[in-house]
């Protein structure tokens, strides 16, 4: 409708095409998942080094359980439903 603030309907394929050009690099997120999976592995050897009481077992757990629950909820391919 002329006038209207509504913005014009386009297919979701459009949506990310406009938003992320071309797609993202398939180098770009090989290097990034390389990275991530480095300082994770480093990150996991200085927490079983420096933990020394349950209580941060416990903390750690839980930062792990909300990390993987992020994960989840943000993941473009997550069905709805």
């Amino acid at each position: 409708m002329p006038g209207s603030d509504e913005p014009a309907s386009i297919s979701h394929d459009e949506a990310r095409q406009e938003l992320f050009g071309h797609g993202p690099s398939k180098v770009g997120m090989e290097v990034y998942e390389v990275i991530a999976i480095v300082l994770g592995i480093v990150g996991a050897a200085i927490a079983v080094e420096s933990i020394d009481n349950w209580s941060q077992w416990v903390v750690l757990a839980a930062i792990v359980v909300t990390v993987i629950g992020f994960m989840i909820a943000v993941n473009p391919h997550r069905r709805d439903g």
